[in-house]
């Protein structure tokens, strides 16, 4: 038999060795879980980066629709040029759409601090569709187990890129919700180069009706145009100066399904409920709009012409209404669009009846509920003796400017265009909202 006899030193020994295993384990552990919390701390705020990215690419890339730049072809004429909306560059740009992304980014955060733009660069080897893609870095993300190597803070980097889309001449058709019941004549009077409406005592086109394109290079956007309504069996003129054009108002089927419709209360809003028309207008419609849609005065489809007493006030009300205008004429709390006289990038100023108070005031805001958008048809007289039914050849995207007591009912500036190609197939385009172009996040 043999005995194994211990000795003080041996079992200090063996005590000594037990805490340099438990400390070196303490030290382990610690190193993990210090390397996951940096770990964790550096993929949420990329996270973060990353949303930022992606709204300041949105923001700004919605600045090449309402700057009209995607109806100016080959964005090189005028009104509207590359250098006016967007520039490649680092943060502090005045072009149009740089402004926007840096507002959108300084609206979020990342790891607790405003996220910064640190790159913007644009891409306009598609005019019709021009690109941009933001970098947003947030430096200075403080880190634990990096010390050890001499760094307590980190960084992280983002990008995103976003395009406008116009489908004009293209193979995609065009499907819309959000309409306003004006239906407008494809005749651009501002304008009488060729190629001529033969409908329109000879005025230029909006879009051409042979494949959808927009005419004239665009020299629409940027113009401002009175519109007026005419009852069924009128035909329509379009004048200049003033740049007039006469529309037909639309009985647009409102529920199903319901339109969204601001409250009673809200600004100049007190007669909505109380008639289809006016609701069309005050109100988001999803009614469905699309290139190659019939428009009838008997009973062809679902969207017919009215006539009759009322309707020119009511177009007033509801445009009022959807503008937050208090009244009548310039300068009564809706959004303001400058400049109006062909001069862009188009700007508009939040009104200081937006119901978003954040934007009252602040200049080259992205959205209004001014902008909308109205359907194109071919021009010529429609209902009476003339013709039955009209076709959709295209949509204008209108900033509403002011309503008026006169014959002129609303005074809009024409922000951008979108044609029908006859020769289309599916799948459509949405636009979404009121834009007639979509703007979308796409893969570097």
């Amino acid at each position: 038999m043999v005995h194994v006899t211990h000795t003080s030193t041996q079992r200090k020994n063996e005590r000594g060795q037990t805490l340099v295993l438990v400390a070196l384990a303490i030290v382990s552990l610690l190193g993990m879980a210090a390397l996951a919390i940096d770990v964790v701390t550096l993929y949420v705020a990329h996270a973060e980066a990353q949303r930022a990215a992606d709204s300041a690419a949105i923001a700004g890339a919605k600045m090449f629709v309402t700057s009209g730049f995607t109806s100016v072809q080959g964005g090189l004429a005028p009104p509207v040029t590359q250098a006016d909306v967007c520039q490649s560059s680092g943060p502090g740009s005045t072009a149009a759409a740089n402004r926007q992304a840096e507002a959108a980014v300084g609206l979020n955060q990342v790891a607790g601090q405003a996220a910064a733009v640190s790159a913007i660069a644009c891409d306009f080897t598609e005019p019709k569709n021009p690109r941009m893609t933001v970098t947003v870095q947030r430096t200075g993300l403080p880190t634990f187990l990096a010390r050890i190597w001499g760094s307590a803070t980190s960084t992280v980097t983002a990008s995103a890129r976003a395009e406008a889309y116009n489908p004009s001449g293209l193979t995609a058709p065009i499907q819309l919700q959000n309409v306003k019941p004006w239906l407008v004549p494809n005749c651009d009077p501002t304008n009488i180069a060729a190629p001529n409406n033969p409908n329109c005592a000879g005025r230029s086109y909006f879009v051409s009706p042979a494949d959808g394109s927009i005419a004239n290079n665009g020299s629409f956007v940027g113009q401002t145009v009175n519109f007026q309504r005419i009852n069924a069996g009128t035909a329509p003129t379009v004048t200049t100066p003033p740049a007039t054009s006469q529309f037909y108002a639309l009985d647009v089927p409102i529920n199903p399904p319901t339109p969204v419709c601001p409250s009673t209360s809200a600004v100049s809003c007190g007669q909505v409920g109380s008639n289809n028309y006016l609701d069309n207008i005050a109100c988001a419609s999803q009614f469905q709009f699309s290139c190659g849609q019939t428009i009838g005065t008997g009973s062809p489809g679902p969207v017919l012409v009215l006539s009759g007493g009322g309707l020119g006030n009511r177009t007033r009300e509801g445009a009022r209404c959807l503008s937050h205008a208090s009244g009548d004429g310039l300068g009564n709390g809706q959004d303001v669009f400058t400049p109006s006289g062909g001069a862009a990038p188009i700007e508009i100023t939040g009104g200081d009846e937006n119901p978003n108070t954040s934007l009252r005031g602040v200049a080259n805001i992205s959205r209004s509920d001014s902008v909308v958008t109205v359907p194109l048809f071919d021009g010529g007289c429609m209902g009476g003796g003339c013709s039955a039914t009209k076709t959709i050849v295209g949509f204008l995207q209108l900033g509403i400017m002011q309503t008026m007591t006169g014959p002129t009912r609303v005074q809009a500036v024409i922000l951008n265009a979108a044609g029908c190609n006859p020769g289309a197939a599916n799948p459509p385009v949405s636009g979404g909202g009121v834009s007639v172009l979509p703007v979308r996040l796409i893969s570097p």
